[in-house]
């Protein structure tokens, strides 16, 4: 998909397209799934009261029609923008409740995505530790699973713990072997992790490995 790797100008052309398409049909699930889609877009570029809009616009829909696995990702997606704008007990709740859903249904990719989630509000929520638990749980799972996208947001987020707790050495190992992850299968994340690197040991000494 063109969002995850940075396109996102692409990305929203191609679902807003996909909105025209299935609200012509009135095809309710279709449109559930552009909205969630388009609101992923619109959050990643900072259009947070236009992706809030577009994943509760899709949640009503999925529950309208009793669809779990959408009212999952849609919850998690909603938690991002609110722990972006500060509503954490709101974020925890979605979290909550999305995480409750994918394990009742047995989605271990749904529950990694999920545990990073909650490990990155427990962190800015002032709780490394717990947050640190929830990272390595992802990560057991991701690599239970062989989701490199998962695995890295893992690692990486056990290194921001690991930084909130003052273990600069374990932090660049753990961040660089995340962004490692993110430039092989070419993540848009990579740059970001990259940068962090360099804040943490200085620019040029984080310089991406060049592929095999």
């Amino acid at each position: 998909m063109r969002w995850l790797t940075g396109d996102f100008p692409a990305a929203a052309g191609d679902f807003e397209r996909a909105l025209a398409i299935y609200g012509g049909l009135d095809y309710q699930f279709g449109y559930a799934y552009a909205l969630t889609n388009l609101g992923a877009v619109r959050w990643r570029t900072g259009d947070y009261p236009g992706a809030s809009g577009d994943f509760e616009q899709a949640l009503a829909i999925y529950r309208d029609y009793g669809d779990r696995l959408g009212q999952a990702g849609t919850l998690s997606y909603l938690a991002s923008v609110r722990q972006q704008t500060g509503n954490y007990p709101a974020a925890a709740g979605d979290l909550e409740q999305a995480l409750a859903i994918y394990r009742d249904i047995g989605d271990p990719s749904g529950e990694a995505k999920t545990l990073n989630e909650t490990g990155t509000l427990r962190r800015s929520s002032g709780r490394p530790a717990e947050a640190e638990t929830c990272h390595q749980q992802a990560l057991e799972l991701a690599r239970a699973i062989a989701s490199a996208w998962d695995e890295a947001h893992a690692l990486a987020g056990l290194g921001r713990c690991a930084i909130a707790t003052g273990t600069a050495t374990q932090a660049e190992t753990l961040l660089r072997q995340a962004q490692d992850i993110f430039q092989r299968i070419g993540a848009a994340e990579a740059p970001d992790v990259l940068a962090e690197l360099n804040a943490l040991v200085g620019p040029g000494i984080a310089a991406p490995r060049r592929r095999a």
